[in-house]
């Protein structure tokens, strides 16, 4: 069986939403249809990529099929995080495992370090013909 390599971030980002779901269901009442949905499209998304990777002929096709396929999912999982945002917040950290970034911090400002001024090399002394003596 092939390795599922490719459209790997959206497998692994998808796994991580449902995983982060599974560890704080008590936060998160209400959120089992669309976990249940998106926990479906995972699934989908798995099979139309393996039969793309084992069918040559029909690559196109199966091509277009996960990229809907992949859309759809895209948006229940958007959906998803936007129900998250409503039951925690968006100032809590807790956002980060769902993969969202928390707001209302002050951002850090980087230390610039004032690089010290390097001295010139002093002008090498350069004879001229006329300055021979």
């Amino acid at each position: 069986m092939p390795k599922i390599t490719a459209r790997s971030k959206i497998f692994r980002d998808w796994e991580g939403l449902l995983g982060a779901c599974d560890k704080n269901v008590n936060l998160l009442t209400g959120m089992e249809p669309l976990k249940t949905e998106l926990e479906g499209f995972l699934a989908r998304l798995r099979e139309e990529k393996l039969k793309q990777e084992n069918l040559d002929g029909t690559k196109k096709a199966s091509t277009q099929q996960l990229v809907e396929i992949e859309d759809q999912g895209a948006e229940v999982a958007r959906k998803l995080r936007a129900f998250v945002v409503s039951r925690i917040g968006t100032k809590t950290e807790l956002g980060k495992m769902f993969g969202l970034v928390p707001t209302g911090r002050k951002a850090r400002k980087a230390k610039v370090s004032a690089k010290p001024p390097v001295a010139a090399a002093p002008p090498s002394p350069v004879q001229t013909q006329g300055d021979e003596a």
